[in-house]
């Protein structure tokens, strides 16, 4: 069956990783999956949206397919495959965030307009988390009958316990714990908070940081004026594997959330991905992280909440991450979602 998947947004961003992941799993059970790579990282004024257009649409201009799968229902990629519907084509568009919630200005209600009108063209809507199902059946009663719930989940061929740490890394940083945080640094990593929880802890410790972004100059800027600078490795855009390396000489690794309506719809990448190798979480109790209290260290939903838990789990731990990785190899697992979703579709369509 001749598929394609598409992100809306750019390469260095969870929702293209999500893209891909699908692509690479899909494409284990048939030849015929497609992906298009975004052509560019994150610009400043969403400019990379603007110039995929073109690309996306001289790209698939002449081809023909079954289904188009496009993560996250933005212009740039729904308008060139709304060409293709006339020869056959359906759309199943994924919504894996409110896009809208993080701003409140005009930017906000600009996305939040064009996404009133394209996301009525899908044929089909997927989405990985239920309080993000409910709401879309809410705006969008239509789709009560035509939406599935695709898990954001892990790729166990790269993110998997026991990988062996460098000696010379743990050399290093004897003595010293060492935290870990991954994000694309943009308006919705809330990098600036997790500094302020660090600042005030007085064990030894050190922060590797993967991820950048448009604000990743900006946070570099502010972890220098808190003198956290010492304290922290950025260690910029990683390849998977280069991030499960890092990963793997973590001691804690740090989720947070503000407690924004948004935050309500997301489901975290990096906590099932911290889980599945086996490594000791803290996150602050927002949106979907309850489902996961069995297994990671969970503060309350506000800052300080979260600060004074790093500060306590830092001198202790205990093994409840140890059964985090059964349960995301059971549930949160990409080689099993994949083929449940190719059955999907075959059924469907």
């Amino acid at each position: 069956m001749k598929i394609l998947i598409l992100s809306s947004q750019a390469k260095n961003t969870g929702s293209t990783l999500r893209a891909f992941y699908l692509y690479k799993f899909l494409k284990k059970m048939d030849n015929e999956v497609e992906y298009i790579t975004p052509p560019f990282k994150s610009m400043v004024f969403m400019l990379d949206f603007f110039l995929s257009f073109f690309y996306y649409f001289f790209k698939i201009l002449n081809k023909q397919y079954k289904i188009i799968i496009i993560i996250k229902p933005y212009p740039n990629t729904v308008i060139p495959c709304l060409l293709l519907k006339p020869r056959g084509a359906k759309i199943i568009i994924d919504i894996d965030d409110l896009d809208y919630g993080y701003r409140n200005s005009f930017i906000s209600k600009i996305i939040k307009f064009f996404q009133s009108f394209l996301i009525p063209v899908a044929d089909f809507i997927t989405t990985h988390n239920n309080n993000l199902m409910e709401h879309i059946i809410k705006n969008y009663p239509k789709y009560k009958e035509k939406i599935y719930l695709l898990k954001q989940c892990v790729d166990f061929t790269i993110f998997k316990p026991g990988l062996k740490t460098d000696k010379k890394l743990k050399k290093i940083y004897k003595n010293k714990k060492i935290l870990f945080y991954m994000a694309n640094m943009n308006i919705a990593s809330y990098f600036e908070d997790i500094l302020y929880a660090l600042s005030n802890i007085k064990s030894d410790f050190v922060l590797f940081v993967v991820g950048a972004g448009p604000l990743f100059n900006h946070y570099k800027n502010v972890a220098k004026k808190m003198n956290l600078l010492q304290k922290i490795v950025f260690l910029g855009e990683c390849d998977l594997k280069t991030t499960a390396f890092y990963l793997s000489a973590a001691d804690i690794c740090l989720v947070y959330y503000k407690n924004l309506p948004v935050n309500k719809y997301r489901a975290s990448m990096k906590l099932r991905e911290y889980l599945s190798m086996n490594k000791p979480v803290i996150a602050n109790n927002v949106g979907e992280i309850s489902q996961f209290k069995d297994f990671i260290y969970m503060s309350g939903p506000s800052l300080q909440s979260f600060a004074n838990e790093i500060k306590k789990r830092i001198k202790y731990l205990d093994k409840k991450h140890k059964k985090g990785y059964k349960f995301i190899y059971r549930y949160y697992n990409w080689d099993k979602e994949a083929k449940k979703f190719y059955e999907f579709i075959l059924n469907c369509f």
